[in-house]
């Protein structure tokens, strides 16, 4: 039985060098870039029409990585090891498990 390990990493600069470390059989998918845009008054008491502008872009990478059950320990302490500065990670482990229909019989009896 494998277990897939997928991590989404989020941050405001290019991450494909931040990657480049990743151990070998990863499948790396870009994610949509968000944007948000933010609209401020120059000076608060005259002059409102004045206004500026600020946006943030936040760019999104998924890496998607299957592992066997015996090397999930050794995975695991590697993504918590794991350094990405600028970046904000999320950790994501599934399992496919499949049953037979005899035992699952016996489950529902």
């Amino acid at each position: 039985m494998a277990a897939k390990i997928r991590v989404v990493m989020k941050s405001f600069a290019s991450q494909s060098n931040k990657v480049s470390g990743l151990l070998p059989y990863t499948k790396k998918v870009g994610l949509p870039e968000s944007r948000a845009l933010f609209t401020v008054l120059r000076s608060p008491h005259i002059d409102k029409k004045s206004r500026e502008q600020f946006s943030m872009h936040v760019k999104k990478q998924f890496v998607e990585q299957k592992a066997e059950i015996h090397e999930l320990h050794k995975k695991l302490f590697w993504l918590k090891r794991l350094r990405i500065p600028g970046a904000q990670y999320e950790v994501q482990i599934s399992f496919k498990t499949r049953l037979d229909k005899g035992s699952l019989n016996s489950l529902a009896a």
